[in-house]
């Protein structure tokens, strides 16, 4: 009972995770000096000097 009530929520995470990814990636795409997905960039202008 209680391993399918915890599977069943990682599931769930799981899933929101991969939408909120997927809609941070489509909202809030990375401009030209930035790398990374989903909302979350990091700029590689660090690494141009």
């Amino acid at each position: 009972m209680v391993d399918r009530l915890v599977a069943r929520t990682v599931l769930v995470c799981a899933a929101l995770a991969v939408i909120a990814f997927a809609h941070n990636h489509t909202t809030q795409p990375c401009t030209g000096n930035e790398a990374g997905a989903g909302g979350m960039c990091v700029s590689t202008s660090w690494g141009a000097r």
